[in-house]
Parts: structure tokens; C-alpha cells; sequence
């Protein structure tokens, strides 16, 4: 993979996080709490988005013996499932996010936060197995990126969160990179020729 396909990636990844940030930054607190907020979501965020594509990059290299002869429709259909779920996000009925009331982030609400927008990434990891053998490498720049996105989309917060639609832009953009990067992994496997 190339770096800019690994940056794409990292960036598609990184919209749940940010949306996540974006709530949380436009909350009325006091420079501390705020500070403390964005850290603690931005390294949250940042690590889980590091170590899932580790875990699944090393459950799908134990499969992978199991699935060499068709890994790149693996690769395909795991993309594809992760950008129909961003898709899906996009388009689901908003909860309520217009308090504005200072709200002090716990530890345990930031790590359930960082699980359960760093899903996709476990899946990413997968196909990663069945691609390129640089996990560490592709996973800390994902960690790193994600990391930078949420803290800028933490503080950036105030001026976002009256764009209603952004989250939705974002989430369908990074599901149409994903899509594009499973297509160009057919055609590397010769599918189309």
C-alpha cells in the first residue's frame, strides 16, 4: 500500500472519531476541561485506532492460509461492508446533541467511545493481512492520524457543529474511499482483466 492509500484510509477511519469530537467540543467548559476533553478522546480515539487494525491484521494472517485463493474478494467485501456501515451512519436519525452544558468526559465513556468507532478499523486490519505485511508501520500512522483529526475537530467544534450536514459529507466520503481502495485491490488482482 501506498502512503497516500494508508493516509486515505487513516482519514475515512478517523470520521466517527471526529464526529464524536465535534459533540464534545462544542460543550461550554472552561479552558481545563476542555483541554482535558480533547486529550483524553484524541488519545483514546488515536490508540484503539492503532491497536484494532493490529489485532485484526494478526487474526487475519492466521486465516489468511485458509483464504489465499480468493483474499482480495475478502478484501473487497470487508471494505465494502465498512463503508455501507459509514453510509448507514450517515443517513441514521440524530439524537439529541444540542446541550451545551459543560460535560467532563470519564475515562470508561472515552474507551467505549474509541471501541465503537475503531470497529471498522478491526476489519481494515483484516484486509491489511492480505495485502501488505507493514501493520505497525500502516497502523500507527492510522493512530496518528486519527489522533490529529480528533483533537483539531475537538477544538474546531464551535464552528462545526452549525453545519449539520458535515458529519454526513464526512462519513460518505471516507465509505467512497474505502469502496474505491476495495475496487483497486480487484484490479490488481486481475479481476477485471
Amino acid at each position: 500500500m501506498h502512503f497516500i492509500e494508508i493516509l486515505l484510509i487513516a482519514a475515512a477511519l478517523s470520521c466517527d472519531a471526529m464526529v464524536c469530537c465535534v459533540i464534545y467540543g462544542q460543550k461550554r467548559c472552561n479552558s481545563v476541561i476542555r483541554r482535558r476533553n480533547a486529550l483524553l478522546l484524541s488519545v483514546s480515539f488515536g490508540l484503539f485506532q492503532f491497536l484494532m487494525p493490529v489485532v485484526g491484521f494478526f487474526g487475519g494472517k492466521a486465516l489468511l492460509s485458509l483464504i489465499q485463493a480468493y483474499d482480495h474478494w475478502v478484501a473487497f467485501v470487508l471494505l465494502c461492508a465498512v463503508s455501507f456501515s459509514m453510509v448507514k451512519e450517515a443517513f441514521a436519525k440524530e439524537g439529541d446533541s444540542g446541550n451545551k452544558d459543560c460535560y467532563i468526559v470519564s475515562i470508561t465513556k472515552a474507551l467505549m467511545l474509541a471501541v465503537a468507532t475503531s470497529i471498522d478499523a478491526f476489519a481494515v486490519g483484516i484486509t491489511v493481512a492480505m495485502l501488505d505485511n507493514r501493520i505497525f508501520y500502516i497502523a500507527s500512522t492510522i493512530g496518528i492520524v486519527c489522533f490529529a483529526l480528533s483533537f483539531l475537530s475537538f477544538y474546531a467544534a464551535s464552528k462545526l457543529s452549525g453545519i449539520r450536514w458535515l458529519d454526513k459529507v464526512m462519513n460518505c466520503a471516507g465509505a467512497a474511499v474505502l469502496i474505491f481502495i476495495g475496487i483497486k485491490v480487484l484490479i490488481e488482482h486481475g479481476v477485471f482483466s
